[in-house]
């Protein structure tokens, strides 16, 4: 084996005897769970009382928090509620913590679901503008950067091109990126982006 692929660098040798640097990454996770946890209870109060017009099999779902190591190399932490995944009909909301990126949150619509809320969607397309939202224009739609290759903002959509974005792939994702800096306000703001997409899906 080659020596130089095993010998570790000054900075590498002083993280590998740092402990305390993963325990706290260990405690920042678990704070992102009550975090996650907590916006999960508060929406699935929101679906029970009915305040969005989900449909009965979506509302019918129940919130799931999980967690990687390597999305792109970093930790990351998912809670999808509501959450239908089919392979040709989807319906779900997920609010993603990508370590060192952002929170994001997104609404994901194929087959049924995408064909109701298009018309929706445009109808309310400049509220969506204003809520700071992004589309995906990329054809992963397990996809969540926000390379330009993949999301942009929908003030740059050309209103002529409208149509042709929310058409280009069998699914569509409108999405919001949150600072992590912002974390003390991330449950307030998540909440409000919920409450910003399904009602732009006209929900």
């Amino acid at each position: 084996m080659d020596a130089a692929k095993i010998t570790l660098s000054e900075e590498e040798l002083e993280l590998v005897q740092n402990a305390r640097l993963l325990l706290t990454k260990n405690t920042i996770i678990e704070k992102v769970y009550a975090l996650f946890g907590q916006i999960a209870h508060d929406i699935r109060y929101r679906v029970q009382q009915q305040q969005w017009a989900l449909p009965s099999e979506v509302a019918a779902t129940n919130p799931k928090i999980s967690r990687g190591e390597n999305y792109k190399g970093l930790p990351y932490v998912m809670l999808d509620y509501p959450r239908l995944f089919g392979k040709e009909e989807v319906f779900a909301v997920r609010v993603l913590f990508w370590w060192g990126n952002f929170f994001s949150i997104t609404l994901h619509l194929k087959g049924r679901y995408k064909q109701r809320a298009v018309p929706e969607i445009k109808k309310r397309w400049a509220q969506a503008v204003q809520s700071g939202l992004y589309i995906s224009v990329g054809n992963d739609e397990w996809r969540h950067d926000f390379e330009t290759d993949n999301y942009i903002p929908l003030h740059q959509v050309d209103a002529g091109a409208v149509d042709e974005v929310l058409s280009a792939n069998e699914f569509c994702k409108l999405s919001a990126r949150i600072p992590l800096q912002h974390w003390d306000k991330a449950p307030v703001l998540l909440t409000e982006m919920y409450e910003v997409l399904l009602a732009v899906a006209g929900c």
